[in-house]
C-alpha cells in the first residue's frame, strides 16, 4: 500500500512561524530622543564651566610661565648692563679724565658717549645707528646685541641737579657764602615758571593749599638740623619754631632733620606729592657737592651762576626782566655750546658768556631747513664775570669760585629699561666712583639700586 506523503505546512500555519513585530507608538519614541537629547544638555552644561575654567586656568598658567621666564631674562639683561655701566666709568677714570687725553682730546664725560655705545649691546640696530653717527662700518659688532629682548641706557651726571641737602648748609649772619640761598633761589627759579601754577592751586591729601614759597620753606624744615623755622627772606632759620603737621597726620611722623638718604623721601615733606616730584625731580639730588658743575647743570642753574658772578658794569642785565630777556637766553647758549666740548676751567666759561659770538658750535646747524643752512643761530649778548673772589673782604661782590666747578663727576644717576615680551622693567641706580670699596682694593661702588 502507498503512503503519501504529509503535507508541507504553510508558513501562515507553521506553529513556528514567527509573530508579527509588535508596533510602538510614535509618541514614546519622540519622549525617548528627547530626553536623550536633555540627558546630554545637561551633561553638556556640567562639563562647559569645568572645560572652560580648565582651559582659562591653563592660559593662566601658561602665561605666567612666559612672564616668568621674561622677568627672569629682563632681570639677567639688566644685570649686564649694569656690569658694562662700571666698564664705562673705568673708561671715564682711567682714559677721559686723564690729562693727556684731555690736551689731546679736549674735556669729555662717558655722558655724552655712553647711550650710543650701550645701544650696540641693548638693540638688534644700534650698532648700525652707531655707525651712521660716527660714519664708519659697524656691521662686526651687530652679533653683540642681546637676544631674546632689548634695554634702552641713561646716565646722568648728579652734580648737575639740585642738592636738596645743601639746605642744611646755612651760612651764618656775616657769612658770604650760603649753600641753601643758592639752592632756595634755584627752586624758586625752577618752579617761577607760570606753566606750573595749577600745582599749587590744587588742594592736596592732606586737605591744606600749598603756595611754592610754602614748598621751599618746608623743605628746608625737614632737611636743616634745628627746629627753627627757615626764614626765606634771610635764606637762614629764623627764630620762630617750625609749625608743621607732621604728627597731626592719620599715620605720624617727625621730620627728618637730617640729611636725606634717597630723593624719594621727599615725598613726606609737606607739600610734595607724586605731580610735584613728576615735575621736579628729575632735577634734583641727594649726592655730591654744593657748587654747580658748570659742565652738567641746567639752563636755570647756570643763569643763577651768572647772577652771582656778575661784574658791576653788566648788572644790570641780570636784574629786574633783563633776568629772562637777556640772562636766561644766554644760560640757554651756553647749555647748547657745551654739548660737544665741556669746559675746562672756568675761565673757559668766562670766555664763552663775555663773547658768546666767537663760539659758534657747527652741530647746531644740522637739522635744519637747507633754504636756511647760511642763517646762524641767534646769538645772545655777551655779560662778563668774574672768575677769582676779591682779596679784600670789604669788596662785596660774587665769583665763579665761589659757587660754581668744572671738576670730573664723581656720581652718576643710571637708569635702565629693559624690555622682554610683555614684560618692561625698570631700574635706577647711582654710582660713585670715588667711593673707598672697604672689602676689596679700588674705588667705586653702587650707592642706590631701586627696582620697578
Amino acid at each position: 500500500m502507498t503512503t503519501l506523503p504529509e503535507p508541507t505546512p504553510s508558513p501562515a500555519t507553521s506553529p513556528t512561524a514567527r509573530r508579527p513585530a509588535r508596533r510602538v507608538p510614535a509618541r514614546t519614541v519622540a519622549g525617548g530622543r528627547g530626553i536623550a537629547v536633555l540627558l546630554v544638555l545637561a551633561c553638556l552644561a556640567i562639563l562647559a564651566p569645568f572645560t572652560a575654567s580648565f582651559n582659562y586656568q591653563a592660559r593662566v598658567d601658561w602665561q605666567s610661565a612666559v612672564n616668568v621666564r621674561d622677568e627672569i631674562a629682563a632681570r639677567n639683561i639688566q644685570r649686564g648692563a649694569m656690569q658694562l655701566s662700571l666698564l664705562l666709568f673705568e673708561i671715564q677714570r682711567l682714559v677721559f679724565n686723564q690729562k693727556q687725553f684731555r690736551d689731546m682730546m679736549g674735556t669729555m664725560d662717558i655722558t655724552q658717549v655712553a647711550p650710543y655705545l650701550m645701544s650696540v649691546f641693548g638693540t638688534t640696530d644700534g650698532a648700525q645707528g652707531l655707525g651712521d653717527l660716527v660714519g664708519i662700518d659697524t656691521t662686526a659688532l651687530s652679533g653683540l646685541a642681546v637676544q631674546g629682548g632689548s634695554f634702552e641706557y641713561r646716565v646722568s651726571a648728579e652734580s648737575g641737579k639740585i642738592n636738596v641737602n645743601c639746605l642744611a648748609k646755612q651760612a651764618k649772619a656775616g657769612e658770604k657764602d650760603n649753600a641753601a640761598g643758592r639752592v632756595v633761589e634755584t627752586l624758586e627759579a625752577l618752579m617761577s615758571p607760570t606753566l606750573y601754577d595749577p600745582l599749587f592751586e590744587e588742594e592736596k591729601s592732606d586737605a591744606q593749599y600749598y603756595t611754592r614759597t610754602d614748598i621751599i620753606r618746608a623743605l628746608a624744615d625737614y632737611v636743616d638740623d634745628d627746629r627753627n623755622r627757615f626764614d626765606i627772606i634771610k635764606l637762614r632759620s629764623g627764630s620762630a619754631a617750625e609749625n608743621d603737621r607732621y604728627g597731626e597726620l592719620f599715620d605720624p611722623y617727625i621730620p627728618r632733620n637730617a640729611r636725606l638718604d634717597s630723593i624719594e623721601e621727599l615725598h613726606l615733606v609737606a607739600g610734595i606729592d607724586d605731580d610735584w616730584m613728576a615735575a621736579f625731580g628729575q632735577e634734583l639730588t641727594v649726592y655730591g657737592g654744593c657748587k654747580v658743575n658748570l659742565n652738567f647743570a641746567s639752563a636755570e642753574q647756570i643763569a643763577l651762576v651768572i647772577r652771582h658772578s656778575v661784574s658791576a658794569t653788566d648788572r644790570w642785565k641780570t636784574e629786574a626782566d633783563n633776568f629772562m630777556l637777556k640772562t636766561m637766553p644766554l644760560a640757554n647758549y651756553v647749555v647748547d655750546m657745551r654739548e660737544f666740548n665741556l669746559f675746562e676751567k672756568l675761565d673757559d666759561f668766562k670766555q664763552l658768556v663775555m663773547t658768546p659770538d666767537e663760539f659758534v658750535n657747527p652741530m647746531m646747524m644740522l637739522g635744519q631747513d637747507p633754504s636756511a643752512s647760511q642763517q646762524l643761530p641767534r646769538i645772545p649778548e655777551g655779560i662778563e664775570v668774574r672768575v677769582k673772589p676779591p682779596k679784600n673782604e670789604e669788596d662785596n661782590y660774587g665769583a665763579l669760585q665761589e659757587v660754581a666747578t668744572v671738576s670730573a663727576e664723581r656720581i652718576y644717576r643710571v637708569e635702565l629699561i629693559t624690555t622682554v615680551g610683555a614684560v618692561n622693567k625698570r631700574l635706577i641706580a647711582v654710582y660713585d666712583m670715588q667711593y673707598a670699596r672697604s672689602q676689596s682694593q679700588g674705588k667705586g661702588a653702587w650707592m642706590h639700586v631701586r627696582e620697578d
